[in-house]
């Protein structure tokens, strides 16, 4: 240390000397651990004279400054957070109990079960959570307006019901949501693809980012009839790619018995490019699809109605070929299963029991029950199946919202990552 001297002893000039001490401090915020140099800096006003004073300020600073050599910052390894969203589709009431509440409930949802499944998952908070479709009751052969009016009413009733932050919910359609039934004809309704663009723009019930599905413009060859671009499309969440399938896809060919469109049709081609661009983005681990209509028949439940068989074997197939796909997700059989596809690559993991009235003909050991499915997947691709199920109640409508009892978590079922 050393000090600069006056020049003159009859000159009034204040010479400083400075002293500086560097240390090292290590601040641990969480993780990672960051080492800091603090350094500390004391300047001295050198005493001259009588009269003279010395004056000693000391300065302490804190500088990060991303990207220097001397802030010596080291990252310890941070695993990513599994990626986690929930599912459960049908929860609309059926025709003639539709007619009978209507008044009280015009959102013709099965409102104690939908409030428990709600409730349990905002408490689980995962990134999202999807409403496999036929939320109402629909079908009306009309304009639209009977599908306007319910879907306005269940937005209201939503909305009051418990959400956690962390979570966006993502209404899928159903075929409820997108025909109408004349007599017992189940035909698709033009007006209704509008009506639906409309609902989930408005409810923010679709991401905010997507990957567009097809349009009459652009089809990828699908013979698209309607703009279906709000209606099937893709988004990323970190690692995992997820799908969203229209299963009542409207296109130009036509069912030789009605005249009109065929239903229960996908946009295989749209669907085969964009899981094409999935498969080679690296960043890209997992993949998701996630739809309506069942593709292959329950093993422990018969249902209706699955995706018509052209589009089911392309599905099938493009499922098979791309080795990123984990699981196929939907509802429309009102029952629960989680189903191994042939080549024992992926799984059918169909959540139909979230209220409306479950089939006749499902009869599992463990017994009926309404719910929904919890999904998991790991930076590594491991996608953990967990199902959350409730009784079935004596009716299954009759139960008020405080006697609904909390889901139980039921045995996983665990998807590992197929090889490429």
């Amino acid at each position: 240390m050393s000090s600069c001297k006056s020049s003159s002893d009859t000159e009034k000039h204040h010479d400083w000397f400075t002293v500086l001490n560097v240390q090292i401090t290590i601040v641990r915020v969480g993780n990672p651990t960051i080492e800091v140099n603090l350094p500390t800096a004391t300047w001295q006003r050198a005493p001259l004279r009588n009269g003279d004073f010395v004056m000693i300020i000391t300065l302490t600073s804190l500088f990060a400054i991303a990207g220097m050599a001397a802030a010596n910052v080291h990252r310890s390894p941070v695993e990513k957070p599994a990626v986690s969203f929930a599912f459960f589709g049908c929860n609309r009431i059926d025709a003639k109990d539709v007619d009978r509440t209507y008044r009280e409930n015009p959102s013709t949802a099965n409102v104690p079960q939908l409030s428990a499944n709600l409730s349990h998952i905002a408490a689980l908070k995962p990134d999202y959570a999807f409403l496999g479709g036929d939320i109402v009751m629909g079908y009306a052969d009309d304009n639209g307006q009977v599908l306007r009016s319910e879907l306005t009413a269940w937005t209201k009733l939503v909305d009051g019901l418990p959400k956690a932050a962390e979570t966006q919910l993502i209404a899928i359609a159903g075929n409820h949501e997108l025909n109408r039934k004349k007599a017992d004809q189940k035909l698709p309704n033009p007006v209704t693809v509008n009506i639906w663009n409309d609902f989930v723009k408005t409810s923010n019930m679709i991401p905010a980012k997507i990957h567009r599905g097809p349009d009459m413009q652009h089809g990828f060859g699908d013979d698209i009839a309607a703009d279906e671009s709000l209606l099937s499309y893709s988004f990323d969440r970190d690692y995992v790619h997820f799908v969203v399938l229209n299963t009542d896809t409207r296109v130009k060919t036509l069912d030789p018995v009605t005249g009109q469109s065929i239903i229960g049709a996908i946009p295989s081609g749209w669907l085969e490019n964009d899981l094409q661009r999935a498969q080679a983005n690296k960043r890209i681990k997992s993949v998701v699809i996630l739809g309506h209509r069942n593709v292959i028949n329950a093993e422990s439940v018969e249902g209706d109605a699955p995706i018509e068989p052209m589009s089911a074997k392309r599905l099938l197939g493009a499922i098979a070929r791309y080795s990123k796909v984990q699981a196929y997700v939907c509802a429309h059989i009102h029952a629960m299963e989680v189903t191994t596809f042939n080549d024992n690559s992926a799984v059918q993991a169909l959540f139909g029991n979230g209220g409306s009235k479950l089939e006749a003909n499902w009869k599992p050991q463990s017994g009926r029950t309404f719910g929904f499915g919890m999904f998991q997947i790991t930076p590594d691709g491991t996608l953990t199946i967990t199902p959350y199920t409730r009784p079935e109640p004596r009716h299954y409508m009759a139960e008020t919202i405080v006697d609904v009892p909390a889901a139980v978590a039921g045995k996983p079922f665990v998807v590992q990552a197929r090889k490429k």
